[in-house]
């Protein structure tokens, strides 16, 4: 089975956050760098959810989702 990935429209809407924040984490808090693929940007669903365990409680709360 292949990598499952989120690209940058994916990852920010997950996250709930916005791309200077997203540029932010990878410069600051060690955020999973992308990958490329062509033109494109990609995370590996795998790394980003390693490094959200590595988070603060407060910051990992923050993107679980609510109920429906």
């Amino acid at each position: 089975m292949g990598q499952i990935i989120l690209n940058k429209a994916q990852l920010l809407e997950e996250l709930a956050i916005v791309e200077n924040t997203l540029r932010a984490l990878i410069e600051q808090r060690e955020f999973p760098r992308p990958r490329k693929m062509g033109s494109k940007l990609f995370w590996l669903i795998s790394e980003v959810a390693e490094w959200l365990h590595g988070c603060p409680k407060a910051w990992a709360a923050s993107v679980e989702p609510g109920p429906d």
